[in-house]
C-alpha cells in the first residue's frame, strides 16, 4: 500500500524481498531513501538501517512500526533514524522523503 501511495504521488519506489537483497541494492546502486519495517524475517529492521548506513551514510532512512515500545525504537533515534508509527499518514513519509535533513 505504501508503495503505491508513493508511486501515485511520483516517486520512483524499488521493493526487495529480503533484507539481505537490500543491503547488496544499496551497495551496487545509489538510492535517496530506505524505509525499512522494524520487524521482518531473518533480521530486524535496526540491523538493516545500520548495514544501509555502513554502505551509503549520506542516505535518509525511516523505521516504519507498529511496536511502539521495541527497544530498538531507542537505538534508531540515537542514530538520527526517522521512526514512523503504523499506520503512518502518507503525507508524513512524503515530508520526510523531500526533507533536505537526513
Amino acid at each position: 500500500m505504501l508503495s503505491r501511495a508513493l508511486l501515485r504521488r511520483g516517486f520512483t519506489i524499488e521493493t526487495t524481498s529480503s533484507a539481505e537483497v537490500a543491503v547488496a541494492r544499496a551497495a551496487e546502486e545509489s538510492f535517496d531513501a530506505a524505509l525499512v519495517d522494524l520487524v521482518m524475517p531473518g533480521q530486524d529492521g535496526m540491523a538493516v538501517v545500520q548495514a544501509l548506513l555502513e554502505k551509503r551514510p549520506d542516505m535518509k532512512v525511516a523505521l516504519l512500526t507498529g511496536y511502539a515500545h521495541s527497544p530498538l525504537l531507542a537505538a534508531a533515534a540515537r542514530k538520527g533514524v526517522a521512526v514512523f508509527m503504523k499506520p503512518t499518514p502518507i503525507h508524513e513519509v512524503v515530508e520526510f522523503l523531500q526533507s533536505d535533513e537526513s
